[in-house]
């Protein structure tokens, strides 16, 4: 018999406005380590899409679990990853997904022909809801399996780049393919850059394409002799012209980490800069006793207008390095530019003594030292403040990290936090320690100061030694503007919530 816990406590926020928990039906947990998970919000329904390489059939491992909108109970899951043949793996691969409206997706697949010699891109509808597949249609074709093609979509899904990585040719300049294509996966423009160095065969690349049909390509660029860097290439489709900008640091500072994306016709970058000396892929001890990942020495922003001209790029050095330093995210208001980090480490051991064995399954450790909050100028890219978070959660073990980072969004001209706070419940001075993870919401000024500091006890989790729930920190969900989902998480079972603010 299933059960539903629903917890309303109204209080009065810093807007004025009323503020509320409800929470779903618990379901089943499932290990969502290295996954990619992908939540839809429909009229009526929600949507997490699961997916993970296959060692078995080389392939994507896609399903789909489905929640009514209004109770948030699980109402159904489906398969809808590539079919395999009874003998053998399926020569059609899948390669991306992207919403087209509502349930109705856009699915890329290729599919190496052994006659012909030629890899097909191919694309076609399939419904999340129905489970429905449409017919498959050719987009393109590169005459070799050696090659890749990288899609990305613009937020208005009015287009999508294609990036057609060709295989590597010894002694030439490195050359790719691009393509701008419509809402159908029609080809509209396409154009063929060459590099100016030699070709390599472990090539990185990330796409991007504006709601106008601008497409930017970042490419990591790795010469003889030199400390790999990045390169900005801006295709204006308008124009067919294609501008370069070079992300290399006099100083050799690498960049780990960046994230990128358009707003209101601009494109954004930001990249964590770290000094390799200060960065440490291995097993180290830091100031606080736990393990030390990368070192942040400063934040890059970049900016490029419509017509591809660069705004700015500019360089902010921190005064002091940063460890674990991780990029989750930056959003944008009439202020200027949020920068959100946590400061997590994870370390994955394999689980086999003995390497050769085939046992691919591993342990994985998570330490999360608290969150960096940085604002930046949105019309040069200086850094205007830092604000620094400290936490003291205890390391987690095969937990996916849920409980160790933070949820946020803006509400006017403020950012809000959501994160976990371990509090002992037993308050006698002898006791035996019961730790419960206390939500805690944390309200932080344009100017930096934090305005406001609660537990959050509306939301009924993680407060009570009964209450087995606690707030994950992976997901928050937009369903309008006041309304979000976010999700709870004890060691056996989910539960998804609607947070009103």
């Amino acid at each position: 018999m299933k059960a539903i816990t629903f917890f309303t406590l109204v209080f009065i926020s810093l807007n004025a406005t009323a503020q509320s928990f409800s929470w779903g039906f618990p379901f089943g947990r499932t290990d969502e380590t290295e996954k990619d998970i992908t939540h839809i919000v429909t009229e009526d329904k929600l949507y997490r899409i699961s997916s993970k390489y296959d060692l078995g059939t080389f392939n994507q491992k896609i399903t789909v679990d489905q929640f009514s909108l209004n109770d948030l109970e699980k109402s159904g899951s489906i398969d809808i990853s590539v079919e395999q043949p009874m003998m053998g793996v399926a020569s059609l691969t899948f390669n991306s997904m992207f919403q087209k409206e509502g349930s109705a997706f856009i699915f890329f697949y290729t599919d190496y022909d052994r006659k012909t010699k030629k890899n097909n891109l191919l694309f076609r509808e399939v419904d999340i809801n129905s489970g429905k597949f449409g017919e498959l249609q050719t987009v393109m074709e590169m005459d070799t399996n050696e090659g890749r093609f990288v899609i990305s979509q613009s937020d208005n899904k009015q287009y999508f780049a294609v990036l057609k990585e060709l295989p590597y040719a010894k002694k030439s300049n490195e050359k790719v393919e691009l393509f701008l294509l419509d809402d159908k996966a029609g080809i509209l423009k396409e154009t063929t850059q060459e590099f100016e160095f030699e070709d390599k065969r472990d090539k990185q690349h990330s796409l991007y394409v504006s709601n106008e049909g601008q497409v930017i390509l970042v490419k990591k660029v790795d010469e003889k002799k030199e400390k790999p860097y990045l390169n900005l290439y801006t295709w204006n489709t308008a124009e067919n012209t294609v501008s370069s900008t070079s992300l290399k640091q006099q100083d050799d500072y690498q960049i780990p980490q960046f994230e990128g994306k358009f707003h209101e016709g601009n494109f954004y970058f930001l990249a964590i800069l770290t000094y390799e000396k200060s960065s440490n892929f291995g097993l180290k001890i830091d100031m606080n006793g736990r393990n030390s990942g990368v070192g942040a020495n400063g934040i890059l922003a970049l900016k490029i207008d419509g017509q591809g001209k660069v705004v700015f790029n500019q360089r902010n050095d921190f005064e002091i390095i940063i460890a674990n330093l991780n990029l989750k995210d930056f959003l944008f208001d009439s202020t200027g530019i949020w920068a959100i980090y946590d400061r997590m480490y994870v370390e994955k051991k394999s689980k086999s003594s003995n390497l050769t064995d085939g046992d691919f399954s591993y342990d994985y450790s998570y330490l999360n030292n608290g969150f960096v909050i940085n604002k930046l100028d949105i019309n040069t890219g200086k850094l205007e403040w830092s604000k620094t978070i400290d936490t003291a959660e205890p390391n987690t073990a095969n937990d996916n990290g849920d409980f160790l980072s933070t949820l946020f969004y803006l509400d006017g001209s403020n950012l809000v936090l959501l994160y976990n706070e371990t509090r002992d419940l037993n308050k006698a001075k002898v006791h035996v320690i019961f730790n419960r993870r206390f939500p805690i919401k944390e309200v932080i000024s344009a100017s930096g100061e934090t305005v406001s500091r609660e537990a959050l006890l509306s939301a009924g989790i993680g407060i009570t030694k009964e209450e087995e729930f606690e707030l994950n920190t992976q997901f928050l969900i937009p369903v309008s503007k006041n309304t979000f989902i976010l999700r709870a998480s004890n060691r056996a079972e989910y539960k998804y919530g609607k947070m009103k603010i």
